[in-house]
């Protein structure tokens, strides 16, 4: 939040809300009112709560919706004047959404759409997850004090927003990391003294008392049983000087066919004593998830649904159809929307199909029930596939009726669950492009990580200076706190990701530097504290600017690096 409005900023997530969250919060309700058994593990990023709790964020949100319901009115008025009347139907379609949509957020809703969520979390129906802090891409952060932080924040601001602690967590990208030596793959030499044996990422979520997690099938393949897990544990991490080298960031092993990725496993990277239960994991199914993800040879692909990359020129709505996802985008056809109702009927019945078919073959090779699990980004639903939540509700209410599968979601299967879990190991790997890191760390990137190397070294520095104070002045702990939360922010994995893929490249190393500039600065206040110097004037202006600009976790704990 107030870090610009468009084209990359709050109309991010106002568009996200508008598209895909009360979409899916109405599938719900719908189905709630119906008595149907409804059961969806989701996770809800601790940033992206913060963010919909923003007091400022209702009336950005009312701003959006008035600003696309002026564009469709103006649009209908342009198409009645250049005889363009083909088109007036989609427009008076998009005006209703965006009427419809803001009426619901304020009247239904009443702009508190964590508040919605949380009525389908105390009934069982949702099972929601949280995530890292700022989505930090964990298997890459400097210390094991720093993951511990990103899991600490978000349990905390998880139980803070829902009541509850949350019982599963989705990794950051899947992103996974075993126990072994590790080396920063990048940095000074200050920063490559942080070398050393690294705690799995299976062992926090122990500590931290989370249950569950998901991770890319590949990895799960990939797992190699606890008696020959030393194999795995050599130096992964090597800088290399070009892409393709890059790319042997993963340790990868020969795939186990008869691991079946409708199990539930336990997970252990170590002989070692583990605090606390090991996890289980939920392996991503390969058949359904494509089917739904891709829109090249899955459903999203549907010709007639709603062609999400080309936009009318005047107001940025969409009026086309896919057609043909190989044609150019100056040859799509209109979308009709009434064209749509039979071809979502029919993905629904083809993905329940998969899911029996996968469920058979499990139970032919184990001899017991299995579980599908097929997780994907929220925003999939209703934004980059508009007919997405209609596609969820039909799947629910045809799984309803039907005699052969169960709908359940994460939590609920462990609480039903009576085997014993099969243990295992996992090698290091994500869902990113080629199963590793990849995407998040490459010679585009490789500067980022310089720095934050650089800032999170210095960070824990400071906080062991702020706890070997005897008493600790109020500004000294509120200048650890917001430097805190920047660190936090330069740990996101978004900033990578829009670079490697060039989706907001510009914007994301802006932002990046600017929470880095913070961060440093407040690091120097903290130095001259430390020093016995009085803070000056110009300090305190200072962060009261920065606060009033970066001010999620409003109660965040200094305690989660220590």
């Amino acid at each position: 939040m107030h870090h610009g409005k468009w084209p990359f900023g709050s109309d991010w997530l106002s568009e996200a809300v508008a598209e895909c969250y009360i979409p899916l919060l109405q599938v719900l309700d719908r189905l709630d009112e119906q008595h149907i058994h409804a059961r969806i593990s989701m996770d809800f990023s601790p940033i992206l709560l913060e963010q919909l709790a923003d007091p400022d964020f209702p009336h950005i949100f009312e701003t959006y919706c008035l600003e696309r319901i002026d564009l469709a009115e103006k649009d209908i008025e342009n198409f009645n004047e250049n005889g363009e009347k083909h088109f007036i139907p989609i427009a008076e379609f998009w005006l209703d959404f965006y009427q419809t949509t803001l009426r619901i957020f304020k009247n239904w809703y009443d702009g508190d759409l964590i508040g919605a969520f949380k009525r389908h979390s105390d009934s069982g129906t949702l099972d929601a997850m949280t995530c890292a802090a700022t989505h930090g891409y964990l298997p890459l952060l400097l210390d094991d004090a720093n993951v511990r932080a990103q899991l600490r924040i978000a349990i905390a601001t998880h139980e803070r927003h829902f009541g509850k602690r949350p019982r599963g967590i989705w990794l950051p990208e899947c992103a996974y990391r075993p126990r072994y030596d590790w080396t920063p793959p990048t940095g000074d030499e200050q920063t490559r003294e942080h070398k050393g044996e690294r705690a799995g990422i299976e062992e926090i979520l122990a500590e931290l008392e989370l249950e569950y997690f998901v991770v890319e099938g590949t990895l799960t393949k990939g797992g190699v049983p606890m008696g020959t897990y030393p194999e795995l544990l050599q130096q992964l991490h090597t800088k290399f000087e070009n892409d393709s080298d890059w790319q042997q960031f993963l340790f990868q092993t020969a795939e186990r066919e008869d691991r079946s990725l409708a199990e539930i496993y336990a997970v252990r990277s170590t002989t070692k004593r583990i605090k606390g239960t090991l996890p289980v994991v939920f392996s991503r199914d390969r058949k359904t998830s494509e089917q739904v993800w891709s829109g090249e040879i899955g459903y999203p692909g549907e010709p007639n649904y709603l062609e999400f990359h080309k936009k009318h020129h005047n107001s940025g709505l969409r009026y086309w159809a896919v057609t043909d996802s190989s044609v150019d985008l100056a040859d799509k056809k209109l979308y009709d929307v009434n064209a749509i109702e039979n071809r979502i009927t029919s993905h629904a019945e083809h993905f329940i199909g998969l899911v029996k078919s996968t469920l058979r073959k499990h139970i032919k090779q184990t001899g017991h029930d299995g579980i599908v699990c097929s997780p994907f980004d929220t925003e999939l639903f209703g934004h980059w596939w508009f007919e997405g939540p209609q596609f969820i509700e039909k799947v629910i209410r045809l799984l309803q009726e039907d005699n052969d599968v169960r709908l359940t979601n994460c939590s609920e299967a462990l609480d039903q669950r009576t085997r014993k879990y099969e243990v295992i190991a996992l090698p290091e790997g994500s869902w990113g492009e080629g199963g590793g890191h990849y995407v998040w760390l490459n010679h585009n990137v490789t500067w980022m990580w310089d720095m934050i190397y650089s800032l999170e070294g210095q960070f824990l520095t400071s906080i062991g200076n702020y706890y070997s104070t005897k008493k600790p002045s109020k500004f000294f702990t509120k200048v650890m706190t917001q430097a805190a939360r920047e660190l936090l922010l330069i740990e996101a994995s978004d900033w990578q990701f829009l670079i490697t893929t060039e989706g907001a490249a510009d914007y994301a190393e802006k932002r990046f530097r600017k929470h880095c500039k913070r961060l440093g600065k407040l690091l120097e206040i903290t130095d001259r504290i430390t020093s016995d110097k009085k803070p000056r004037q110009k300090d305190k202006v200072y962060i009261k600017k920065v606060e009033k600009d970066d001010h999620p976790f409003l109660e965040i704990d200094l305690d989660a690096w220590r």
